[in-house]
């Protein structure tokens, strides 16, 4: 053999060795996952339980960490982590920050999941995240408002069931809601008519004015707009008359005077058992058992009106998204509808014993009474915030 020939051939060997390295270099980048991280306010202990279900454990893609964030503090939070360049590749919110948050969200095109497959798939709730774009973020959850009742309280004032309707709860105040010698509360039927010490009187609110028949906001061509003040025809506003009825509670010269700004928050009343009823949601089973375990309640649907004759309930609807500082968002699309994908939603659904937000999931009803109950708020007309996203 030539030297030549000998040199030809180790130029030959050399350039397969390279190539098959770099074969197996290049093979073995993309069987390894991606780093995503995702943030929230279901806890730590919840979302990691979901993490090890088989759904999303033996998806070799991607490698998820989870920030758990404060409900009160996850926006403020986003928009400085954005700011830094440092954000989520994903995050889970609620319907009522979604639309000041649109901005820092990836859309997600309807050439990757249709509009008509998002209507099939999800609750009709889930219509809030859609526009002309596209899709804002992917439900998960609902979160329905519903009525907790302390049994001894109405026991003891000879009241056989809770309220079903609003104007039911005049006589109730009558009975539950009482002063001593110098003229203070020391029990409530309901926390109602404040908002320093109510957390959820935004969302009492949103309900009375949704029952009293009022949309909150809609859009005028491009720009939302409060529809609070309209009259809709009749002489007194719904939302004149849903804050009337609120703020009445709260008035020391009416008769149904029940709560005032000194007392102490409304979750702790209730669960100290001092008020009789109290408006919150279902996800705070678990806490108004941890703070008062001896506590004898009860759960049911949020008290109606008669007039309006539609039985309506406010939710909040947890959703996932993409946000804009994602590096992957691509990865973050497939890590995201993993998350909302029929096993994902029926393991979190267990875990949080909340109701899913699939369609093919709601007919499987927890056997369990407690459970059921927020099944139940499904089969009504369930709303859920201040905006639209059209």
């Amino acid at each position: 053999m030539s030297k030549f020939q000998i040199i030809l051939l180790a130029v030959f060997a050399v350039s397969i060795i390279l190539g098959v390295a770099a074969f197996s270099l290049y093979r073995g980048s993309s069987n390894q996952s991606v780093a995503m991280t995702v943030w929230g306010d279901i806890s730590m202990q919840d979302f990691s339980l979901l993490l090890n279900t088989p759904a999303i454990s033996q998806d070799r893609a991607f490698t998820v960490s989870y920030v758990e964030k404060s409900a009160g503090t996850i926006e403020t939070e986003f928009t400085e982590a954005l700011a830094r360049g440092v954000g989520p590749d994903l995050i889970i919110l609620t319907q009522d920050k979604l639309w000041k948050n649109k901005s820092k969200l990836s859309v997600i095109p309807y050439e990757s999941i249709s509009e008509r497959d998002f209507g099939t798939t999800f609750i009709e709730e889930g219509e809030l995240f859609l526009d002309e774009e596209g899709i804002y973020a992917l439900p998960l959850s609902i979160d329905p408002m519903v009525l907790y009742y302390n049994r001894d309280l109405l026991s003891a004032a000879g009241q056989a069931r809770p309220i079903a309707y609003w104007d039911e709860i005049y006589k109730a105040a009558t009975n539950l809601s009482k002063l001593d010698a110098a003229g203070n509360l020391v029990s409530s039927v309901m926390a109602l008519g404040e908002a320093r010490n109510i957390h959820h009187a935004k969302d009492i609110l949103s309900l009375l004015l949704l029952q009293a028949g009022t949309p909150i906001t809609s859009f005028v061509g491009s720009e939302l707009r409060s529809q609070i003040s309209a009259n809709f025809g009749i002489p007194v506003s719904p939302g004149e008359a849903a804050f009337d009825f609120y703020t009445q509670f709260s008035n020391p010269t009416r008769v149904y005077y029940s709560w005032n700004r000194s007392l102490i928050d409304a979750q702790t009343h209730f669960t100290s058992g001092s008020s009789a009823y109290y408006l919150g949601f279902a996800s705070e089973l678990r806490v108004l058992k941890n703070k008062n375990p001896t506590l004898n309640f009860g759960i049911s649907l949020v008290p109606q009106s008669r007039v309006s004759g539609k039985t309506i309930t406010f939710g909040r609807l947890r959703a996932v998204a993409i946000s804009r500082s994602s590096l992957n968002p691509d990865v973050a699309l497939a890590l995201a509808t993993k998350l909302v994908s029929k096993e994902a939603v029926l393991s979190l659904a267990k875990i949080l014993v909340l109701p899913p937000a699939r369609r093919d999931l709601l007919s499987l009803k927890p056997t369990d009474a407690t459970s059921s109950i927020f099944y139940d708020v499904r089969r009504f007309n369930l709303r859920g915030g201040w905006t639209r996203i059209r």
